[in-house]
């Protein structure tokens, strides 16, 4: 008998236990992460030197995902660039509004390695080189919509926090002055970041 009571005291306290065991990981299904990183943009400087600034970047990231696999995401990245060659003084600010895809590949039970795609709304505002007699342009600003693309690795330390590191590419158009045709340049972010996911 007492065996007995012993044998249904145990399934009972072991119920709980291997219930919550078997609960799913519902944190996986929505997300919000920030990063911050370094921003570079591409640009021709004075006397058709290349220099490709970097600056400080910052991003936005919120994401769905429909299975283990895929996730819907949009995003938003800011650069904000300073910097002088020879007596020239240059600045630039970029922000992109993207929609895409995220792909996540497992590489273990917590790690994943991370591919992402899509288009991104582009504003890229210039402060031209201005010399120390030069008279001062102003800003243009040139906005584009271009593919994006993105690699990543993401670590989910806890059940609702992730860590990443990220690298974006996508392009931009700019004018060097006012009626000057659109050129194309290249801009990266490359951060790390930090995500919860809900």
């Amino acid at each position: 008998m007492t065996s007995i009571r012993t044998l249904i005291a145990g399934l009972a306290l072991g119920l709980p236990a291997a219930a919550f065991a078997q609960v799913p990981n519902l944190a996986a299904s929505t997300y919000v992460g920030v990063q911050i990183g370094t921003g570079k943009v591409g640009l021709n400087c004075p006397a058709n030197t290349r220099c490709s600034p970097v600056d400080t970047s910052y991003s936005l990231r919120a994401g769905h995902r429909f299975d283990a696999s895929w996730a819907f995401e949009v995003t938003y990245a800011k650069i904000d660039a300073d910097w002088g060659v020879l007596g020239y003084n240059y600045s630039a600010e970029f922000a992109g509004f993207g929609v895409g895809a995220a792909y996540s590949l497992p590489l273990s039970s917590s790690v994943s390695a991370l591919v992402r795609a899509g288009f991104s709304s582009n504003e890229l505002k210039l402060q031209p080189a201005v010399g120390p007699f030069s008279q001062n342009p102003g800003t243009l600003t040139t906005r584009s919509v271009k593919p994006y693309a993105g690699l990543g690795a993401s670590w989910q330390f806890a059940r609702h926090w992730s860590a990443s590191l990220n690298a974006d590419w996508t392009r931009a158009d700019l004018r060097d002055t006012p009626t000057s045709a659109k050129q194309g340049v290249t801009v990266r972010t490359l951060g790390a970041g930090m995500a919860f996911n809900f």
